[in-house]
């Protein structure tokens, strides 16, 4: 089934009701986009941080290499026309931020909130698990501040939007005054189809993940308070560790150099960079430890290259592993491309796949590099 079987049948939807095509659609969508997504999920561990959540999210829904890619089948949909004229082109930005019926809004989000429920169930007296509201949290807060930055109806900065105030009328400068003055520049229905399309591929989705990349841990556990759902300890005790994982323990001088005092006053955000500040001289002083889990034994951490343990209580979080060389240069390449020439987003993935496997897909891997280093070998 389509995202939406026609995109005029989408369009001629009263605002008032429920866009049952559009729901049906998106059901259909998350059934092949959970299969994998929950998997994905299944690694962070019971209790993912809003880091993890982040990057989840980046990599899955708002991927746009990914065949499950959030925005693929309403963009497609919308592509098939052959022109488009300014009621489509805003009914397509409707289509993506409307807090009701978008794909950022209550029914396009609901497939994903329901197996959300049922993966981080609450417990006992709590409305709902940290871990459902955290990705609640970062969804609304995506969408409700491009509805602010874009004057979705007006631009309410809570995202609660009054549907008279979406108005289709050109002249009207209440609602997407920015997307109209594109619109009405475009002289006919083929240029008004391109200039929207390029306004949500290379405007609006690069932005979204801005939104998202901006979100605090500290912004997440407010919210969580406000909610009255307790906030996770996260990298504290009762922290959810595995293999693999690199910790930051406290070593034997932490009460000599009474670091508990110093590390009360980092914030989330410094508590994630070792080599700077506060933290770093916390581990100059010998005051903290990192070293990379072995086993969890109960209340007990194992480590890789020692024979002593640690309990989880004297364990204050996890440390993000240390990026590849070249690894931000990639990063930066990526958005730039994903801005400039999205499309070629899916081919650099197809791309990256090959190296997942380099013993099956060798020789397309030495056929690529052979390319890469301008047909010379030997090198």
């Amino acid at each position: 089934m389509k995202f939406i079987r026609t995109y005029e049948s989408f369009k001629t939807v009263r605002k008032d009701s429920v866009n049952e095509e559009l729901l049906g659609g998106i059901i259909n969508f998350f059934k092949g986009l959970w299969t994998k997504a929950m998997e994905e999920l299944k690694k962070l561990g019971s209790d993912p941080d809003t880091e993890e959540v982040k990057d989840w999210i980046a990599d899955n829904p708002f991927n746009p290499s990914d065949n499950n890619y959030l925005f693929k089948n309403v963009m497609d949909e919308f592509k098939k026309k052959p022109e488009a004229n300014d009621q489509d082109a805003l009914t397509l930005v409707d289509s993506i931020l409307n807090p009701e019926t978008g794909v950022l809004g209550k029914q396009g989000l609901a497939p994903l909130y329901e197996s959300l429920k049922k993966a981080y169930p609450p417990q006992e007296g709590e409305p709902s698990s940290s871990q459902y509201a955290t990705f609640e949290y970062i969804f609304n807060t995506i969408r409700n501040k491009a509805i602010a930055q874009y004057k979705f109806a007006g631009g309410p900065t809570d995202g609660k939007v009054d549907p008279k105030k979406i108005n289709v009328d050109l002249k009207d400068t209440v609602h997407l005054p920015d997307v109209k003055k594109l619109l009405t520049a475009a002289t006919d229905g083929k240029k008004k189809k391109d200039a929207i399309i390029n306004w949500c591929e290379k405007t609006l989705f690069p932005q979204l993940d801005k939104f998202a990349d901006a979100i605090t841990e500290d912004e997440v556990n407010k919210y969580l308070e406000t909610k009255k759902i307790p906030v996770p300890e996260g990298g504290g005790e009762g922290g959810d560790y595995k293999a693999g994982d690199s910790v930051m323990y406290k070593r034997d001088k932490w009460e000599k150099n009474k670091a508990q005092e110093v590390w009360d006053k980092l914030t989330d955000d410094e508590k994630k960079k070792p080599e700077e500040g506060k933290l770093k001289e916390l581990i100059d002083n010998e005051s903290i430890g990192i070293k990379v889990v072995k086993a969890v034994e109960g209340d007990d951490i194992r480590f890789t290259d020692v024979d002593w343990i640690k309990g989880k209580d004297e364990i204050l979080g996890k440390v993000e592993a240390a990026k590849a060389e070249g690894q931000e240069d990639l990063v930066k390449t990526l958005a730039d491309v994903k801005t400039k020439n999205p499309d070629a987003i899916k081919k650099m993935g197809d791309i990256a796949k090959l190296y997942q496997d380099p013993d099956k897909n060798k020789d397309k891997i030495a056929e690529i590099e052979k390319q890469l280093g301008g047909g010379e070998e030997g090198k």
